[in-house]
């Protein structure tokens, strides 16, 4: 059984550009890897600064594992359920460790305060090899 209006609607895929305008303005994203544990995905509060993909996360949480150079994926996405129509960007990458004076300014970026309590001092950057992303409309 399809929904109504599933007819009119349609897949179309979003420039590299575009995606990377809509990770700009977004501030919150999922992290994507493959763990010893299995795959984890986890959601962060992050800023694009100097084409990098950056967060904040507690030096021996889950996310501390990727300090060393990882492979991982990255995704932000917005939905509309009523209208059923959104899109979403997949980003995959390297993602390391970085030193937050590099970056300055990071450490009170607004939107790069996380949400969870406690020490966040571990800085986190991806650094995007592959986006993507689509749009249904």
């Amino acid at each position: 059984m399809t929904s109504p209006g599933a007819s009119q609607r349609r897949f179309s895929s979003l420039p590299a550009t575009e995606c990377l305008a809509r990770v700009q303005a977004r501030t919150i994203g999922r992290v994507g890897w493959n763990s010893p544990d299995g795959p984890q995905i986890l959601p962060v509060t992050y800023v694009l600064r100097d084409g990098m993909i950056v967060f904040r996360t507690a030096p021996y949480g889950a996310l501390a594992e990727l300090r060393d150079a990882h492979r991982v994926a990255f995704e932000v996405d917005e939905f509309d359920l009523v209208a059923r129509t959104g899109w979403t960007v997949l980003v995959r990458g390297m993602i390391q460790a970085v030193d937050p004076e590099a970056l300055p300014g990071l450490q009170t970026h607004e939107e790069l305060i996380p949400w969870a309590p406690g020490a966040r001092n571990l800085v986190l950057a991806i650094t995007p090899e592959h986006v993507t992303g689509r749009v249904i409309t």
